[in-house]
């Protein structure tokens, strides 16, 4: 079992950012998470996750996807972007992605953003995480 590479913990890191408890529930899971595999795709990646039986678990089933962050790179001339698949009360995988373009073998110059600019729009997040 494998670490987060410096791109994915950043990425990470920012899906999970903000005050609410379900967001909460999956930083202690990224905390305790290892990576089970890595699939490159030509155009981006997918990580799946390993979370371990004893960490904490989103009460319910919930099934969702947090796709709020984007980025610009020196060597991708469209952007790239992500998406962190939660299933089954856990952290699934991570995928990023180009836009119609090779993903290159490493990034340099990423910048991060949220979709709605430099804040985080919390409410359409709640909405997601907390859809019925």
């Amino acid at each position: 079992m494998t670490k987060l590479t410096a791109l994915e913990d950043q990425v990470i890191h920012m899906l999970l950012a903000g005050d609410d408890n379900v967001l909460s529930v999956l930083r202690e899971q990224a905390k305790q998470a290892t990576v089970r595999s890595r699939e490159m795709t030509g155009v981006g990646f997918f990580t799946y996750f390993s979370v371990p039986p004893k960490a904490p678990r989103i009460p319910g089933t919930p099934k969702f996807q947090l796709t709020d962050v984007h980025g610009t790179a020196d060597n991708v001339m469209h952007g790239v972007g992500f998406v962190l698949f939660v299933k089954d009360r856990a952290l699934l995988l991570l995928e990023g992605f180009t836009y119609d373009e090779p993903w290159p073998g490493e990034i340099t110059g990423l910048k991060l953003a949220y979709s709605g600019g430099a804040n985080r729009d919390m409410e359409e997040v709640r909405r997601e995480l907390h859809k019925p």
